[in-house]
């Protein structure tokens, strides 16, 4: 009874990871990346810069979500507890914080680092409006108890985050978040 017990396990973890990778590879083949598009043309300093943030953002995909974890350095156990009350010292991953934390720190060799929460993070920056957004941008989100939520615009009207316990680093469509209060930062 055990070996089957065993058994079932292993199959269990093989379809999660393979419908993580599916889902990787699903969203990659509908273009919601940048990667192989044609970047916008700008005569910004920032635009490399938005770029290598997206690539660093996006080698994270798949990576689970974590109260309170990772930073400029990269994932990490999360911390007790949550407003809803998970508890992320299980975990080994990101927050949406600090997967913007980490991707900046890195996409800017170690010269930009960012606050650790979003609230403070999208106090950074030249303010953006969402006609002029471009890859690389961070977006914070209030839906009226403050900025409580952010990701890493890729383009296309998606962004990379870390959405919530239970998820993973994915990229995601915005278009569920049309109706919040949107605060976008571009970082030189």
């Amino acid at each position: 009874m055990a070996n089957a017990a065993g058994r079932f396990v292993r199959i269990a973890l093989v379809s999660v990871l393979a419908y993580h990778v599916s889902t990787i590879a699903r969203e990659d083949a509908k273009g919601d990346d940048t990667d192989g598009t044609r970047p916008q043309a700008t005569t910004e300093a920032g635009a490399g810069l938005g770029r290598r943030i997206v690539a660093e953002a996006k080698a994270q995909r798949g990576v689970p979500y974590s109260w309170g974890g990772g930073g400029a350095n990269g994932k990490s156990r999360g911390i007790c507890c949550s407003p809803g009350g998970y508890d992320g010292r299980k975990t080994t991953g990101f927050d949406c914080s600090g997967l913007v934390q980490y991707a900046v720190y890195q996409a800017s060799d170690g010269r930009i680092t960012m606050p650790r929460v979003a609230h403070d993070q999208v106090r950074r920056g030249k303010p953006v409006t969402r006609a002029s957004m471009r890859p690389g941008d961070l977006i914070g989100f209030d839906h009226g108890q403050g900025v409580t939520h952010i990701g890493i615009y890729v383009g296309d009207g998606r962004m990379v985050h870390a959405p919530q316990t239970g998820d993973v680093v994915k990229v995601s469509s915005l278009a569920s978040r049309k109706h919040q209060r949107w605060i976008i930062r571009r970082l030189r």
